[in-house]
């Protein structure tokens, strides 16, 4: 009998539970970031600069949520930044009253409980004894009252995408089957684990704009920002959230002008801005793997070694004396029980049993050694600056091939089909809300 697909045992309750509590998280997680040194804002004459359906938006709140999304992003706080990103950030501020209001409308409003919670998780993510996130914040140039304000939009989302969104989702199980199957036919493919920024191309934000925007935010990245932190910051996919995981995707599976892109592009670089039907991405390269692949650097092993000091001056001919030690060795012992008499015999502080190490976590020049060795096979000589090895596998344990279950498959379908009807849903606030920019 085909298992039910977790989704349709999801009850709305644990969805918000789940979600709910992976945004807190996550937006805690992003105040852990270094904060730049803000300037001091000037006080005066408080001026609106935009009305949502009669709810203003001061030249304040626009204020203090720049100081707050430059900090938080590692970009510097200066009048050209401000300049630049002021249209967007406002943006991002009628959208967040819209969640809120749509949230109000729904009979979901945020609690005073909710935003207490999320007060103390950020306390307790940053170090800051209960009650001093105001203090904290301050000492960062930050003011308590952005930050909240972002959470409270962000607590109401979440409760509008569970309330009137994630119900509407309907993951049947032949969608995930067929994924699963795509996946199996696509052994030996590679796939790939990005990040990403994405940009809406609006009425409001024309392609060209948008384009321009990427390409800043590229090069704040390149000279430092932190990627994750732009995302979460700017990002207006729902994976800001993540700091702009995607998580695994087969390369096939991308859009044609983004594969092109990905495909050529070096683990932990970053894209030039793609565009697309709805705006622009960024993507940074995290990770690939090949679709039914060990991969090598998962390998784990029972490591023994025989260690001939040498030192990094030796001259030679005590070169050639410790080689050639070591090259008899690896041509007379076999099995682990002969090597740990060796160990005993040669009686260096260096040699011995190292324990159970993964491949990846040692030297490439090591590494690559000891990853075709057979168990009770000793290496070859290898080189240190302190000494001539020879290493024996007397265990190993192979990692299960690189294919992704049926749960992560759901996931990331159920991740995605919710994304694009947020955004719509968002559109379609925007449309039928009164906005009135001053």
């Amino acid at each position: 009998m085909k298992e039910t697909t977790i989704f349709q045992r999801r009850t709305q309750i644990q969805y918000r539970t789940q979600t709910l509590g992976r945004r807190l998280r996550i937006v805690a997680g992003a105040l852990l970031l270094t904060f730049w040194t803000a300037p001091v804002l000037a006080q005066g004459a408080v001026g609106i600069v935009a009305v949502v359906n009669d709810e203003i938006i001061t030249d304040l709140d626009l204020d203090l949520r720049l100081q707050l999304a430059l900090s938080s992003a590692g970009l510097s706080d200066t009048l050209e930044s401000r300049a630049r990103l002021g249209d967007q950030i406002l943006g991002y501020l009628v959208d967040e009253t819209l969640q809120i209001q749509e949230a109000l409308r729904l009979g979901v409003g945020v609690t005073e409980f909710e935003l207490a919670e999320a007060k103390r998780v950020l306390e307790d993510r940053n170090g800051v004894p209960p009650g001093g996130l105001a203090r904290f914040l301050a000492e960062q140039g930050v003011d308590e009252t952005a930050v909240m304000a972002q959470v409270e939009a962000e607590i109401a989302w979440t409760k509008v995408i569970n309330e009137a969104i994630a119900v509407q989702v309907d993951l049947a199980d032949e969608e995930i089957d067929e994924v699963v199957a795509r996946f199996a036919a696509s052994e030996g493919q590679f796939r790939v684990q990005l990040a990403e920024i994405f940009l809406e191309v609006n009425g409001a934000n024309g392609a060209a704009d948008v384009a321009a925007e990427m390409e800043r935010l590229r090069a704040d990245i390149l000279a430092g920002a932190q990627f994750s932190a732009v995302a979460r910051q700017f990002s207006q996919s729902a994976s800001a959230y993540q700091g702009g995981d995607m998580g695994w995707v087969l390369l096939n599976q991308l859009e044609p002008d983004m594969e092109s892109v990905v495909s050529a592009m070096e683990v932990g670089t970053i894209s030039t801005p793609i565009p697309t039907a709805g705006g622009y991405y960024l993507v940074m390269l995290r990770d690939r793997s090949i679709v039914g692949a060990v991969d090598p650097r998962d390998v784990q092993v029972h490591l023994m070694q025989v260690a001939l000091p040498l030192d990094g001056n030796a001259q030679p001919p005590e070169v050639a004396r410790a080689l050639a030690r070591a090259e008899s060795i690896g041509a007379t012992v076999v099995g682990c029980i002969q090597m740990a008499a060796v160990i005993d015999e040669v009686g260096t502080p260096q040699s011995g049993d190292l324990g159970i190490l993964r491949l990846g976590d040692m030297p490439n020049r090591f590494g690559d050694a000891i990853i075709g060795l057979n168990v009770g096979q000793p290496s070859a000589p290898g080189r240190s600056e302190e000494a001539v090895h020879v290493f024996m596998v007397c265990a190993r344990e192979d990692p299960e091939p690189d294919m992704p279950t049926r749960d992560e498959v759901a996931n990331s379908l159920w991740d995605q089909r919710l994304d694009l009807m947020a955004r719509r849903y968002l559109r379609d606030l925007r449309r039928a809300a009164v906005i009135d920019y001053r």
